[in-house]
């Protein structure tokens, strides 16, 4: 029985329209690119090693964002200047967990930075 429940909620999750795992260098930043339809809510988790003194911050940035200045920019300066575009972020310490409602159709900017500086790996995923 309890077989059956685990799939049953596992066919009720539905596949993540994002799904990395990946590793950041100490105080980097990275960036990934997602469409978003006008009106709907996108989940996004950010998960990493809290007890390894780890701590991301993340930010979902809009398409007004210039990415040829943001990646010619510094470590730091880069996280600094997308929040200026911010739709939502967060910057609690530990993991992330944000709610985005789409203000528009296109193009927006995940952008996770190190701000613990210590590097290490990550899970980040959009439903």
């Amino acid at each position: 029985m309890i077989c059956l429940m685990v799939f049953l909620v596992s066919l009720s999750t539905p596949a993540p329209l994002l799904d990395a795992n990946d590793n950041i260098s100490r105080g980097a930043t990275a960036m990934y690119t997602i469409s978003l339809d006008e009106g709907y809510e996108y989940w996004i988790l950010l998960d990493f090693d809290e007890t390894a003194g780890m701590d991301l911050d993340i930010i979902v940035a809009s398409d007004e964002m210039d990415y040829n200045s943001f990646i010619q920019m510094p470590y730091f300066e880069d996280y600094m200047y997308s929040r200026d575009f911010s739709l939502v972020e967060g910057a609690s310490e530990g993991v992330e967990d944000l709610i985005l409602t789409a203000p528009y159709t296109g193009t927006a900017y995940i952008i996770v930075h190190d701000i613990g500086e210590t590097g290490g790996d990550y899970h980040l995923r959009v439903f």
